[in-house]
C-alpha cells in the first residue's frame, strides 16, 4: 500500500511539475550566462529612466508584447495619428494604454530589438529593471538635471525617485540625451554648468491624462501594480479631472497586471541597441548575444560621446500627440467637450528624445522595417505578475 501510494505521488508530481515550472520567468530560469548584469540593464533604461511613472508602468508591461506594438504603430499611422478605437482592438490593456500617446507607440516600434530587449528584462529580472532605472534617477538628480519643473514633480520618499505630473490633467514626456544627464554637466565658468544641466532636459506638449493609466510603479516591490483610480499623490489629484467611474479601463479584472512570458523566446539583434558610453563604459552584450541572437551579430554600435549634440532639435517627430480637440478623446475626462482643449505648450526648447538615437530616417525605416522580419512567431502568452494593493506587495 506504501508504495503504491508513493508511485501515485511520484506520478502526479511529474504531471504538474511542468505547469508550475512556466508559471513565472525569475532569475532561475536562465542560465547566469544570459542574465543581463546591472551595467547592461542600465543602458538598457537610460532612454526612459527619466519618464513619469504612470507612463513607465504601462511601458514596461508593454514591451513584452512586441508584435502588439507593431500593430498598434500601423494602426495609429492608418488612421491619422489618432487614437479614437484603440480601446476596441485586442490588444494587452498596456499596449492599448501607451496608443493614446502614439509618439510613445512610434519609438518602441522604431527599436524593436531595444523594445523586446526591455522586455525580456521586465520578465526574467524586473527587480534589477526598477533597481536599474533608480541608480540613473539618482544620478541625474545628483548632477542637476532632475527635478521639479512645471511639467513634473520630483518626489524623494525613503529610498526611491518619484516622477510624476505636476498637472492634474496632463503629463509631459521628457527629451533628453542619455549621454549627457547621467554625468556631470562640464564647466568652463562658475554657472556653466548650472545652465547646461538646466536645459539638458526638455518637454513635449501636455498629453491628456486620462483612465487608461490605471497602473504606477511600486518601487519597493519592484513591479508594476494597479491603482483603479484609488489611491494618493498623483492618482487622487487627476482623480478629480479624469471620468474614470464606468470606464473600460476600470475594472477588478486588471488587478494583476499581464505581461508576456514569451517574449523571451524572441531573437534580439543587440546590433541594433545604442551604446551609452557615458552610462556604462566598455558595455556590450557579448554573453546574452551568444545565447539569443546569430554569433556574427555580436558586435554592438557605440554611441560615443562624440555624437552628443545638445542642440540637435527635430520638432517633426514631437507633435504627433493626441489630438485634445477631438470630442471622443474627452470621453474619459471629467471637462465638457469643447474644442478649446489644447494643452498648454512647454516653454523649454525641444530636444529629440534619446529613444531615437542617432541616425538617418533611412536608418530608422530600416529599423522598422527589420522588425517585421526578425521578429520570431510566438503566440503571446500572457501571464499575470504579483501586484500589490495599497497595503503591500501581494504574492501568489
Amino acid at each position: 500500500m506504501l508504495k503504491r501510494s508513493i508511485t501515485t505521488m511520484l506520478a502526479i508530481t511529474m504531471a504538474i511539475y511542468p505547469f508550475l515550472s512556466i508559471r513565472g520567468s525569475t532569475h532561475s530560469d536562465r542560465s547566469v550566462s544570459e542574465l543581463l548584469s546591472a551595467e547592461q540593464i542600465d543602458n538598457l533604461m537610460a532612454p526612459i529612466a527619466l519618464y513619469p511613472d504612470p507612463l513607465l508602468a504601462q511601458m514596461l508591461p508593454a514591451s513584452t508584447f512586441v508584435d502588439q506594438i507593431d500593430k498598434a504603430a500601423r494602426y495609429l499611422r492608418s488612421h491619422n495619428n489618432q487614437s479614437v478605437g484603440v480601446d476596441d482592438q485586442d490588444w494587452a490593456i498596456s499596449v492599448k494604454s501607451i496608443a493614446h500617446y502614439p509618439d510613445v507607440v512610434y519609438k518602441m516600434n522604431e527599436k524593436l530589438d531595444w523594445t523586446t530587449a526591455v522586455g525580456q528584462a521586465y520578465v526574467t529580472q524586473p527587480a534589477d529593471v526598477f533597481n536599474s532605472i533608480q541608480r540613473l534617477r539618482k544620478k541625474a538628480k545628483e548632477f542637476g538635471y532632475l527635478k521639479t519643473t512645471p511639467q513634473q514633480t520630483v518626489v524623494v520618499e525613503k529610498e526611491a525617485i518619484k516622477i510624476v505630473p505636476a498637472q492634474p490633467q496632463y503629463i509631459y514626456v521628457p527629451q533628453y540625451n542619455p549621454q549627457v544627464v547621467y554625468v556631470e554637466a562640464p564647466s568652463s565658468g562658475p554657472s556653466t554648468g548650472e545652465v547646461i544641466a538646466a536645459t539638458a532636459i526638455a518637454f513635449t506638449s501636455g498629453l491628456l491624462i486620462g483612465a487608461w493609466l490605471n497602473n504606477d510603479c511600486d518601487w519597493y516591490g519592484h513591479t508594476v501594480y494597479y491603482h483603479g483610480w484609488h489611491g494618493v499623490g498623483w492618482v487622487s489629484h487627476s482623480a478629480t479631472v479624469v471620468r474614470w467611474h464606468n470606464s473600460y479601463y476600470v475594472n477588478p479584472r486588471y488587478t494583476a497586471v499581464h505581461y508576456n512570458t514569451a517574449v523571451v523566446n524572441r531573437s534580439v539583434n543587440f546590433n541594433n541597441i545604442n551604446v551609452y558610453t557615458n552610462v556604462s563604459r566598455n558595455i556590450n552584450y557579448n554573453n546574452v548575444s551568444r545565447n539569443r541572437v546569430n554569433v556574427n551579430n555580436v558586435n554592438v554600435n557605440n554611441v560615443g560621446t562624440a555624437n552628443v549634440t545638445r542642440n540637435n532639435v527635430s520638432n517633426a517627430n514631437l507633435n504627433r500627440n493626441i489630438n485634445s480637440n477631438v470630442v471622443s478623446n474627452n470621453a474619459y475626462r471629467g471637462k465638457p467637450t469643447s474644442s478649446t482643449m489644447a494643452a498648454p505648450q512647454a516653454t523649454a526648447k525641444q530636444r529629440p528624445s534619446g529613444f531615437s538615437g542617432s541616425g538617418s530616417s533611412a536608418q530608422v525605416r530600416s529599423q522598422s522595417q527589420r522588425g517585421s522580419t526578425s521578429r520570431a512567431s510566438v503566440a503571446p502568452a500572457a501571464v499575470s505578475r504579483p501586484t500589490r494593493a495599497a497595503g503591500g506587495r501581494r504574492r501568489n
